[in-house]
């Protein structure tokens, strides 16, 4: 099976001083739809998609690959990611209304997470989906007495802390408020076994986000692996798949512009998702049996498809020299750039073409210090997490648009109207043609669900 790979690079080319996107100038989205607004590419999520799918069929045939909804659960989006063969992961009853609106079938759904409501469970266990990712023995005695009362049985899967530790966003460990530690797990198994309405399927596993140690997927297959066998040698049960959770990295120091900016390793991984299905495929070689093999990737799908558009709007200078721009999208439209200082590229559209090598600050709109494309905290420790500057032409200022690349992830899914602020709209180019898949709010959606007592 042949994967012919191509980078978010080919998607993006620079042509008499515009960038396409996919054939459309971005700046003409811009002009169009006003800014804020983020801008998809249909052709690179079906690329991610079918990378993804075709890089652990090549290694382990037995593979399927659900893909996290949380990531972005546009119904478009989705429906895009559907069509190319990937079942829906879900951490909410909202999720699964929408994966199914999407056209993904009930036994293609996962759901995931670890509170998971009495009527959510209601709801899944009335539908039928695949499987349930069960979080603590409490869950597991509900879902089975929801389960009994409703009159049917219910596929599981239990999810485990393998103690394995990612670089940041750590929920493979018993520090977390997920799973069951290593040690109770074989008693976990034991009591499933007996209960009427629980069928067992599997094991579940998700030991971060954003993995980019090879190291850490190594540990984290052979821990599953032991604990699988011991599943069988202990109970004489045998699982019908392993799920190894999401965390398949993306390198967000991909641009069109050379940066050269320092910023922490985890952004700009060695090694993709061919790398990850190899070595899962040479850990399961040592299970006692043959067993399906599932993952959850959320992040790696959508990403580098998705690229914000914005404004400058302000510009000021301060005595001692540092040059700041304020622009017309802040942590309202990228909270990651403040909860996790999470690092995009920016490039300046209205001046390509020019050189960018002049530091500036770069801020958003909000009346909130933390409103700001770098990390002031880090900073303050001397252990910054972005970079302090980003370079663009000297003479960017008011008027001029830049891109944010890579927020197909977490963009869309977590905006929020901080300071009465507008959620954007969100566009997708489709063979050159661009259609609105997500409405831009408008000003009376603000006080559309409140009342004055």
């Amino acid at each position: 099976m042949t994967i012919i790979r191509r980078t978010i690079l080919e998607h993006l080319k620079i042509e008499n001083g515009i960038l396409y996107f996919d054939d459309v100038a971005l700046l003409d989205i811009a002009e169009k739809y006003t800014t804020p607004v983020v801008v998809f590419s249909e052709s690179r999520i079906r690329e991610n998609a079918r990378d993804v799918l075709i890089a652990f069929k090549k290694y382990y045939n037995r593979s399927y690959v659900y893909y996290a909804l949380k990531a972005n659960s546009i119904l478009s989006i989705v429906k895009i990611i559907r069509e190319e063969g990937l079942g829906c992961e879900v951490a909410s009853y909202g999720e699964i209304i929408k994966a199914l609106k999407a056209g993904c079938r009930l036994e293609d759904i996962i759901f995931n997470g670890p509170g998971k409501t009495v009527k959510e469970l209601e709801n899944a266990i009335k539908l039928g989906i695949h499987s349930i990712n069960i979080d603590s023995l409490y869950e597991l005695e509900l879902v089975n007495n929801i389960a009994e009362r409703i009159g049917t049985r219910i596929g599981v899967s239990l999810r485990v802390v393998p103690e394995v530790v990612s670089p940041i966003l750590r929920t493979g460990i018993s520090s977390s408020k997920f799973g069951f530690e290593r040690n109770e797990i074989i008693k976990a198994y034991k009591r499933a076994l007996n209960l009427s309405n629980i069928e067992i399927k599997g094991i579940h596993a998700h030991i971060g986000s954003q993995i980019s140690n090879i190291n850490t997927w190594i540990h984290a297959s052979k821990v599953l692996v032991d604990i699988i066998n011991e599943i069988h040698r202990e109970l004489n049960l045998k699982l019908e798949h392993i799920n190894i959770g999401g965390g398949l990295p993306v390198d967000y120091t991909k641009s069109p512009i050379s940066a050269n900016l320092e910023v922490p390793e985890y952004f700009k991984p060695t090694f993709d998702e061919e790398d990850v299905a190899r070595i899962l495929a040479e850990s399961l070689k040592d299970l006692k049996y043959e067993i399906d093999l599932y993952i959850e990737p959320g992040r790696r799908i959508v990403a580098d498809a998705g690229i914000l558009l914005t404004q400058v709007v302000n510009y000021k200078e301060r005595s001692f020299g540092e040059k700041w721009l304020i622009i017309d999208a802040g942590f309202n439209v990228l909270p990651s750039a403040r909860i996790l200082q999470w690092y995009y590229p920016i490039i300046n559209l209205s001046k390509i073409s020019e050189k960018h090598d002049a530091p500036f600050r770069v801020g958003g709109p909000l009346c909130d210090a933390h409103d700001v494309y770098h990390d002031l905290d880090g900073e303050e420790r001397g252990e910054p997490r972005l970079p302090k500057y980003r370079f663009l032409p000297r003479s960017t200022g008011p008027g001029d648009i830049l891109a944010i690349l890579h927020v197909g992830a977490y963009g869309p899914e977590v905006m929020m109207n901080f300071n009465g602020m507008l959620r954007p709209p969100v566009v997708m180019i489709s063979n050159k043609y661009v259609k609105i898949i997500r409405k831009g709010d408008k000003v009376e959606d603000l006080i559309a669900y409140e009342e004055i007592s």
